[in-house]
């Protein structure tokens, strides 16, 4: 009996279908890797360390608070004991070595300080009201002397500061007293000249008062 031979349909079919699956299937012993960040340091190799962290900053230094009992106590022996403490608290603070507190020569620094700083605004007040057009023209003089005065407190206190560094307790009661002297000056150009408003008398007062606690404190610490 003779064999039947598949119709040329069926081999072709069977022809495509053997061909689509060699294609697709994967060759022996493929697999897959994943890539992953790092996959081309070589095996073996050591890790890249870390880039070190920059330091930290260091602290900036705190101003020092002065001590309150020795500037109350101080300040008590003044006329002005409230305006004493006020106003030494809005001057800068000297930076002390660790542990060490104020003293006596340091709270008359202070308080010397709140002067000079009170002188400097009351001259660029007398400097503007000078130069104003509404000022009365018989009161640019006495302003302009007002100026002149509130320089010489500085410079006063220039030689105070020295006299106080190097122990001198005599010259530095001499300039203290003299920055007393030089609040009265300003006044004077106003007091001779009756028809004039004392258009400076508000800050005059003021520094009376702080140059007053500067003697006091001075007189209370033996620092004159």
């Amino acid at each position: 009996m003779r064999a039947m031979t598949p119709p040329p349909q069926l081999l072709l079919a069977c022809l495509l279908t053997l061909l689509l699956a060699t294609a697709v299937a994967p060759p022996a012993g493929a697999y897959c890797v994943s890539k992953k960040s790092g996959a081309h340091s070589k095996p073996g190799s050591p890790a890249k360390p870390a880039p070190a962290k920059p330091a930290p900053a260091p602290p900036k230094p705190v101003p020092l608070i002065p001590s309150a009992d020795i500037v109350r106590s101080l300040c008590l022996k003044t006329d002005y004991p409230d305006l004493c403490t006020s106003s030494i608290s809005k001057q800068l603070q000297p930076q002390l070595p660790g542990g060490k507190r104020l003293e006596a020569p340091d709270v008359l620094r202070l308080a010397m300080a709140a002067v000079r700083a009170k002188a400097g605004e009351a001259k660029a007040a007398a400097a503007a009201l000078a130069n104003d057009p509404k000022t009365q023209p018989l009161a640019r003089g006495p302003l302009h002397d007002c100026v002149e005065s509130f320089d010489d407190i500085a410079y006063s206190l220039d030689e105070a500061e020295k006299a106080l560094a190097g122990g001198d307790r005599d010259t530095t009661g001499t300039m203290l007293d003299t920055v007393r002297t030089d609040v009265d000056t300003c006044d004077q150009g106003f007091e001779e000249r009756e028809e004039l408003t004392p258009v400076m008398a508000k800050q005059d007062a003021e520094l009376a008062k702080l140059a007053s606690n500067c003697l006091a404190i001075a007189a209370a610490a033996g620092l004159r």
